[in-house]
């Protein structure tokens, strides 16, 4: 195992990077050193993957779980526990350091994620305080630290102009994200990360090595910067600024050697 300034060095390329990963160790160290559950705030997909490689790297693994309310959650806090506690008891609602906000509008109004996020943002709060928006036909759930969310119920008012109302619920109450997807088909040269997702989202090879070089694609939500990645059914897929997408199947294999694939891609 390596030391934490080790893997500090090792990962972070900037000084927020090394910052975020200090605090992670520092969560880490205090579960351990009280014998309680501590939390970092939320992670988007390049955070939490910094902090899973660091957790593997020293050993903290063991006794860290990543969560975001629900399975596919992509904004997620990291959740180290002590000795006496389990990564099923850390996930526990009642455990939770982030709690359920229902944002009910109108039913003639249309409101985006990009409407509820902006007046969040709005109201001068980091994103860090904020998990994901879930959108449904009553409005949108939200997923905020505990400590925001007094001050978020009582400024939340307004989202894309429109009015809306809050109410707190327990978060066994939480809406999972209706997936909406449409079904493709094609032939890879091989079973590349590059390969399948220049196939899942209509680009070319070169413009897909470049995304990945870029650190702007991630499987199973973690980074992965490997264009000749082997990825396999049921792996899924995110590039930044162009959706998600998941492979479904291999079928057979052309008479010039080309893959057949079926993937789902998020609408």
């Amino acid at each position: 195992m390596k030391s934490q300034d080790e893997v500090i060095r090792a990962l972070a390329q900037n000084g927020q990077e090394k910052l975020l990963l200090q605090q992670f160790f520092d969560q880490y160290e205090r579960s351990q050193q009280r014998n309680y559950l501590t939390h970092t705030r939320f992670l988007d997909l390049r955070e939490r993957t910094l902090c899973v490689q660091a957790a593997q790297q020293t050993g903290a693994q063991n006794h860290t779980v990543f969560w975001g309310g629900y399975e596919q959650a992509e904004r997620v806090v990291a959740l180290c526990y002590p000795d006496y506690m389990t990564a099923q008891q850390a996930i526990e609602p009642e455990q939770s350091p982030f709690v359920l906000l229902r944002a009910c509008k109108s039913p003639t109004d249309t409101l985006s994620h990009r409407d509820y996020l902006g007046a969040l943002m709005g109201l001068g709060i980091e994103r860090a305080v904020l998990g994901d928006i879930v959108l449904h036909e009553d409005g949108a759930d939200l997923l905020v630290l505990e400590q925001m969310a007094e001050f978020i119920c009582m400024n939340f008012l307004r989202a894309g102009r429109k009015r809306i109302t809050l109410e707190r619920l327990p978060l066994t109450e939480l809406r999972l994200p209706q997936i909406q997807e449409t079904v493709g088909e094609g032939s890879v040269a091989s079973l590349r990360l590059d390969c399948v997702a220049a196939l899942m989202f209509r680009q070319s090879r070169g413009q897909m090595q470049q995304a990945i070089e870029k650190g702007l694609v991630f499987v199973n939500q973690m980074q992965c910067m490997k264009p000749d990645a082997e990825v396999m059914p049921g792996d899924r897929i995110t590039v930044r600024g162009l959706g998600r997408a998941r492979l479904i199947d291999c079928g057979g294999v052309s008479r010039k050697g080309r893959q057949f694939v079926q993937y789902a891609r998020t609408v």
